[in-house]
């Protein structure tokens, strides 16, 4: 088989055995580790520091803060880690916390960056457990006991995910991300949690065993992407991560173009930061179980500029030789390709329906989404993770450039 046979043969397939994987994946741990009912932790309850970074988070800031005051735990620490916003942000935040003594607004009036800002929350945390979550999400009154649970099942576990959820559906763009939410993310992370592997605690909801995240060197503040890069460093020191489905989060998401092609092409450029500055370490033998999560975002990379050229060169080839059947070729390839991300979308909405019923009505965009995703997606990989893979992290630390919607 020559080099170009097996560049077509990875273009053709890779989107299948990754697409079957995480369905299978994505069932067993449905069946095998999802848990509906709370199982009380051996001593009952730990201690739970929230750290919420903030700034600039006016519009948003009081439905985060009214939230967590409705949290069921008993022993809860919240810490809204100001980091020199220019607008009402604190005294907003003070506002919506009122007389409630879990709650402290940490206002020190200088502009650190999210990363240094939650590790000076980390070292402020008075529990060893500390949920990361952002400013404008909506966290469900369950959501701590939920990941508390989860992660007292085992010592090696430094961190576990929690499971976000659109809440901003007005639009086309932002139910598309509900789609994408459970039809990949949540797909994904069941998969990579079977083998106490998955590769991303978002900054969006994840609970973290403070010694374990400190131990490793805490976030990096010159990553795009600060939450993918520190766990890959639990990782490579042998911690285990997890994901619980069960630990809801509402979440705003962009609700424009603009907006999403914002946040993709930072997360593409994060994700091409990580694989340049680990990708060494994670090669190792001694770290063959990271194996398969790296070469799911390499190969996904390098599938994204094989589709670029090959989609060129068929428009190309068509028009120079109408007659030629390559084209209609390509063109049946992708309407089978279409048809495995409508099966993985299936089921995604059987695995997810109990947690968001209303998930099965952002199926209505279903014949736009494919076509819609793997576009923004791949673009946002080749404008921005091509650098993020050859140039490395920036030297200076990255600093807040994503607008809030208001709530």
């Amino acid at each position: 088989m020559s080099f170009l046979d097996a560049l077509l043969w990875f273009l053709a397939f890779y989107p299948v055995v990754t697409g079957a994987a995480w369905m299978v994946g994505g069932v067993l741990f449905r069946i095998l580790a999802e848990r509906s009912e709370l199982v009380v932790p051996d001593g009952g309850w730990p201690g739970v520091t929230v750290l919420v970074p903030a700034y600039n988070e006016e519009q948003v800031i009081a439905h985060c803060v009214g939230a967590l005051r409705r949290v069921d735990y008993p022993e809860l620490e919240i810490l809204i880690l100001n980091d020199g916003s220019a607008d009402a942000t604190v005294s907003v935040a003070r506002t919506a916390a009122g007389d409630d003594p879990r709650v402290t607004v940490l206002d020190d009036g200088v502009n650190l960056g999210k990363a240094d800002r939650l590790n000076d929350g980390m070292r402020r945390a008075r529990h060893d457990l500390v949920l990361v979550t952002d400013a404008d999400t909506h966290l469900h009154p369950a959501a701590v006991k939920q990941l508390a649970a989860a992660i007292s099942r085992s010592p090696r576990y430094a961190a576990v995910a929690g499971s976000p959820r659109v809440t901003n559906r007005g639009n086309v763009i932002t139910a598309m991300q509900m789609l994408e939410s459970a039809s990949l993310i949540g797909l994904m992370r069941r998969t990579h949690a079977l083998a106490g592997r998955v590769g991303t605690v978002a900054g969006v909801l994840g609970l973290f065993r403070r010694d374990a995240v400190l131990e490793v060197g805490g976030y990096d503040p010159r990553m795009a992407t600060e939450d993918i890069e520190l766990t890959w460093r639990l990782l490579e020191a042998g911690h285990l991560t997890g994901f619980e489905p069960h630990a809801l989060v509402g979440m705003q998401v962009p609700e424009t173009v603009r907006g999403i092609w914002a946040q993709r092409t930072r997360w593409a450029l994060g994700q091409g930061e990580v694989l340049r500055t680990h990708a060494r370490t994670v090669f190792r033998p001694r770290h063959w179980s990271l194996w398969p999560i790296a070469l799911e975002a390499l190969l996904s990379y390098v599938w994204v500029l094989t589709m670029l050229i090959a989609t060129v060169w068929g428009v190309v080839h068509w028009i120079t030789h109408p007659g030629d059947t390559k084209f209609r070729w390509m063109i049946a390839w992708g309407v089978g390709i279409a048809v495995v991300a409508v099966l993985q979308i299936a089921v995604a909405v059987i695995v997810e329906r109990r947690l968001d019923p209303r998930l099965p009505y952002a199926c209505l965009l279903l014949p736009i989404y494919p076509l819609a995703y793997w576009t923004i997606n791949a673009l946002a990989a080749i404008a921005t993770q091509t650098r993020g893979l050859l140039g490395g992290p920036r030297k200076r630390r990255v600093v807040w450039d994503l607008p809030r919607s208001s709530a």
